[in-house]
């Protein structure tokens, strides 16, 4: 992990975050380690290394909360999206505290808040976010088997931790979302549609996977589609399965999933 000073901690929102509705994003790290091989982040033009080395480095914004201090009264009611093109719970915010000292210096300001993540760390800062009166906590839970997390997420944290934190969220009076985001191969449909309807999160979006075409911006790669295709997942399995959720949810697709949450 390499440490190095940003100039600035909120950036205005581009592409279908601010489609969708933000106005700022907020990146405490640039990189990632969770490794997860259809992410489009490794696509994006600002990230200037081999795409073969995402989820192999990462870079910690050391001054990040010193900046959020400063620049927090600027985003004050408007929508900022944590986090774009890295997750704010990598395991090396553990110890760092960066996503925490941005949601304290954030708090006072008050604006409407989403957060995006695959990591069961986000539960630690539970009485920082119950402080703000728009929120939502995103937790991407693509597939419902190991085998299938291991192959295409092999440095994320376990399907079960992940549904934990959405329960402990939950119980804390926090709105969850669920990101199914892209959704992998299932080892039983039916099982995941139960869950997921029984579970009813605030906002489910769904996904089958990115598709740049040109081969610029939000995409996949070749290793990401090789996998899909040796298990036999299609995107006719993506939309049947879609189909029986709607059957239970209000299902959001792509990036009409992400949006800010209103003020209560």
């Amino acid at each position: 992990m390499e440490q190095i000073n940003a100039r600035s901690i909120f950036s205005p929102a581009t592409g279908f975050i601010q489609r969708g509705g933000f106005d700022w994003t907020c990146n405490p790290y640039v990189g990632c380690t969770y490794g997860c091989v259809y992410c489009y982040a490794a696509f994006l033009p600002q990230n200037r290394r081999p795409r073969e080395d995402w989820g192999r480095w990462l870079q910690a914004k050391v001054n990040a909360v010193a900046l959020a201090r400063k620049q927090a009264p600027k985003v004050a009611g408007q929508a900022v999206y944590l986090s774009s093109v890295t997750d704010p719970y990598v395991p090396a915010e553990r110890s760092l505290g960066l996503t925490r000292g941005i949601l304290e210096e954030m708090a006072d300001h008050q604006p409407r808040l989403v957060v995006q993540t695959r990591g069961p760390l986000v539960v630690r800062d539970i009485d920082v976010l119950v402080t703000f009166r728009a929120v939502r906590v995103n937790v991407s839970i693509p597939t419902d088997s190991e085998v299938i997390r291991q192959a295409f997420e092999p440095k994320a944290p376990p399907l079960e931790r992940r549904w934990e934190a959405l329960r402990e969220l939950r119980a804390a009076g926090l709105p969850v979302g669920v990101c199914v985001t892209p959704m992998l191969p299932l080892a039983d449909a039916d099982h995941f549609v139960r869950r997921l309807a029984e579970f009813a999160p605030d906002v489910l979006v769904t996904q089958h996977f990115h598709d740049a075409g040109s081969g610029f911006g939000a995409d996949t790669g070749e290793v990401a589609r090789e996998l899909l295709e040796q298990r036999g997942w299609t995107e006719d399995d993506y939309h049947r399965c879609v189909a029986a959720l709607r059957k239970h949810l209000h299902v959001y697709e792509a990036e009409a999933g992400f949006f800010p949450p209103q003020r209560n």
